[in-house]
């Protein structure tokens, strides 16, 4: 069997996701809505007098963007190939399911940066809220180290979906409790104890709480130790995911059951 190359894989399935985005624009709802969630942040802060928190209202939309589209991707590339019956011919191919899910969803998550410029670009024409973070550098780093724990968290959902006969079930049922517990909006440090040990395991409250910081600018003389954290977070549920994924399509190829619905 000819041996196919891992780079190889991740252009083909990226190109055919951005052939796929780029008929289906619409399909990038989460970040079109991003302008009407920043305003409606926003107003709610300014009505209560809360200027201090113009910054959570503008990240907030763009971080929602990004897990919602990883989200969605990563259960439709499972949903889409079941429904069409190909899914069996794709865990049979040489190229490795992982390698396919991961190209897609890169492609998805780069293209939901957009989210950031429109929800600052939203902040400063209607409230004045400056668009450029104090410490812009900090910024950058924080958003591509989270980025890459996104494309990995949504490969071990994908694991998931494999295993479950109607993946969109989950697909709509994940997203607020991981911006609950990512902090999206709200501080970690708000909720109780408790809530605060779980949410130390998710990447979004590091990302969430750094994106913050660096727009702010303070807080940071330990930044670099928190970006080895998200990508720690990161590289750990790439590394179950990737198991996870084998053990299934070993299974699934044993007992027959890979395209049942």
């Amino acid at each position: 069997m000819r041996r196919v190359r891992p780079l190889a894989v991740l252009a083909a399935s990226a190109r055919l996701e951005w052939q796929m985005l780029v008929r289906q624009p619409l399909s990038m709802f989460a970040v079109w809505l991003v302008p009407l969630q920043t305003m409606g942040y926003l107003a709610i802060f300014r009505f209560n007098g809360r200027t201090d928190l113009d910054v959570y209202a503008v990240i907030a939309p763009a971080v929602i963007a990004l897990w919602a589209l990883a989200l969605m991707l990563s259960g439709e590339v499972i949903a889409s190939e079941r429904d069409n019956q190909s899914l069996e011919a794709i865990a049979a191919a040489p190229a490795r399911l992982e390698l396919v899910v991961i190209g897609r969803v890169a492609v998805i998550t780069v293209a939901s940066w957009l989210a950031l410029p429109l929800s600052a670009l939203t902040g400063w024409l209607f409230f004045g809220v400056p668009p450029l973070p104090a410490a812009p550098a900090v910024f950058a780093i924080t958003y591509v180290a989270m980025s890459l724990a996104t494309v990995a968290t949504a490969l071990l959902f994908a694991v998931f979906f494999v295993n479950s006969r109607s993946p969109r079930i989950f697909q709509n049922s994940l997203s607020y409790p991981f911006y609950v517990l990512g902090g999206v909006l709200v501080p970690v440090a708000l909720y109780p104890e408790w809530v605060q040990s779980l949410s130390r395991v998710v990447y979004l409250s590091w990302s969430a709480d750094l994106l913050r910081d660096a727009a702010a600018g303070r807080g940071l003389e330990a930044w670099p130790w928190r970006i080895a954290v998200i990508l720690a977070l990161g590289l750990v549920t790439y590394l179950a995911a990737r198991a996870l994924l084998a053990a299934t399509l070993r299974n699934a190829r044993r007992e027959g059951k890979l395209g049942l619905t």
